[in-house]
């Protein structure tokens, strides 16, 4: 709606209406505005000037970032704060270390600087407010549409973002801003770079949605409002995809098998019953875990991700964008956040980085191991995350019966070890001789314990008994006195 059939005053009372519904922002002691220069945030600053000072609330706080991207940039910094003080707003002014190279890092560039300005404050409730309008989210909106975004990306520009954003002009249209700035008298300074048409969104300002509006009127408030619809639409699929990934969940772990390893938050799914899905709601299942995990999916990686679920053999794993993974481990497919990513079992040299100059690499450290060589003993160790505890006795002791094997303590496989499994070992089974990683695959080991289960072992020979993975030996003559070996696993306690 025009500007010109408003009396004065009336917009600053629907922005502060308007205002009043956005909590946190509403009820936020600080408030950090990014001030480019330019008529939407400076207009932002004006209207919320006017309106704490009305309502008593505590003062504003100006974050300026200069993008470094044009010549003479540095003047806009210098102006804002001039502008800042004679408003009595104290102003943090950020400088780019290098001239941003595109659109999308400047914006990331940005949104940090205002981050920690917020974070600088020390005040938990601090919230960061940016200027943008109802015509940036039509441009917005027709970009993305261009560009093929789905359902989420045509949301356009979200009235909050995370973790403390909030857009309080978004309902509003620039011409209703650039009215109110001529009627008090606010400053503001156009910047050179939006007449540049290499950049898309300048030249979809300026020439596509002109051309559109005037073929089809409208177009721009529509672009808007649909923004709104594909909005909460987005948040009821999410709502829905929440429902069903709750009902995928994977079965609780067996009795038998201990409780995982306190870890970051991993998201598991049911793969058996993950794949009876659809392929269209398998994708959006799939997205929507990645979501939550902490990675944005595109076409492509939805699709790489789909044929993953489908085909990828128990041990596969598939890398996301946003250092995610996800892995195939005994028909559950895990989703796991860069903070929680499984190390693969082979040791690793140190990282340069890491090194003095001049100084060899650090060897891979020495595999732990327990010996059984005296009639009775205990030991433990830990390995790749799990805790392998070992005892032996000439007779059994009960709080370990449930994993004992008996072996003669002076036949030919004496003296034995406990270690964990490596590359290339074997066990000597009633058909013939299996790898131990089959073994433990077969037996449904878990892939958090694989790597550091424990095998018993002749000192200079093959492997005996895999503890958990095959049936105890009973390997001892009736005229000797056996060693009843004893051997638990479980995962290693946080440090």
């Amino acid at each position: 709606m025009a500007a010109s059939s408003r009396g004065a005053g009336e917009f600053e009372a629907r922005f502060r209406r308007h205002a009043q519904t956005l909590a946190p922002f509403a009820s936020a002691k600080r408030v950090i505005v990014a001030v480019s220069g330019g008529l939407d945030s400076m207009t932002l600053l004006r209207l919320l000037l006017d309106a704490r000072a009305a309502s008593s609330s505590a003062g504003l706080h100006v974050a300026h970032f200069d993008h470094a991207m044009r010549p003479g940039s540095g003047d806009d910094a210098r102006w804002v704060a001039t502008i800042c003080r004679s408003w009595g707003v104290p102003a943090r002014l950020g400088r780019a270390p290098a001239p941003a190279r595109t659109e999308a890092e400047a914006r990331e560039l940005r949104y940090r600087f205002l981050e920690e300005t917020r974070r600088s404050l020390g005040e938990p409730d601090a919230v960061v407010a940016t200027g943008h309008t109802a015509d940036d989210q039509a441009e917005t909106v027709l970009f993305r549409i261009a560009r093929g975004s789905g359902p989420g990306g045509l949301a356009g520009v979200l009235p909050q973002r995370s973790p403390a954003v909030a857009r309080p002009l978004l309902p509003f249209w620039r011409e209703e801003l650039r009215a109110f700035a001529q009627r008090r008298g606010v400053p503001f300074r156009d910047d050179p770079s939006n007449l540049d048409a290499r950049w898309a969104r300048n030249h979809l300002r300026r020439t596509v949605l002109p051309a559109l509006e005037a073929a089809v009127p409208g177009a721009k408030a529509a672009l808007a409002a649909h923004a709104e619809v594909a909005r909460l639409q987005a948040l009821a699929l999410d709502e829905l995809l929440d429902e069903r990934i709750a009902r995928l969940a994977p079965p609780q772990n067996a009795p038998h098998e201990p409780p995982p390893r306190p870890r970051p938050p991993v998201l598991e799914l049911d793969r058996a019953a993950l794949v009876r899905l659809a392929d269209p709601l398998l994708a959006l299942v799939l997205r929507r875990a990645a979501a939550l995990a902490g990675s944005d999916l595109g076409r492509g990686a939805t699709a790489a991700l789909v044929r993953f679920a489908r085909r990828a053999q128990s041990g596969r794993r598939i890398d996301l964008p946003g250092g995610v993974a996800a892995e195939h481990d005994l028909g559950r497919l895990r989703f796991l956040g860069a903070s929680a990513r499984v190390p693969p079992p082979t040791a690793q040299r140190a990282p340069a980085q890491d090194r003095p100059p001049g100084r060899p690499a650090r060897l891979p450290a020495a595999r732990p191991a327990v010996a059984v060589a005296s009639p009775a003993g205990e030991a433990a160790y830990a390995h790749e995350g799990m805790r392998v505890e070992v005892a032996w006795s000439w007779r059994p002791i009960p709080e370990f019966s449930n994993v004992m094997a008996i072996f003669d303590p002076s036949g030919p496989q004496a003296p034995l070890v406990v270690r964990p499994w490596e590359p290339g070992d074997r066990v000597a089974m009633p058909y013939g001789k299996k790898k131990v990683k089959k073994l433990l695959l077969e037996a449904r080991i878990p892939r958090r314990r694989r790597a550091g289960a424990p095998v018993v072992a002749a000192r200079e020979g093959p492997v005996l008994w895999v503890p958990g993975a095959m049936a105890a030996p009973r390997a001892c003559s009736p005229s000797r006195s056996p060693v009843y070996l004893h051997v638990r696993s479980s995962p290693e306690p946080p440090p």
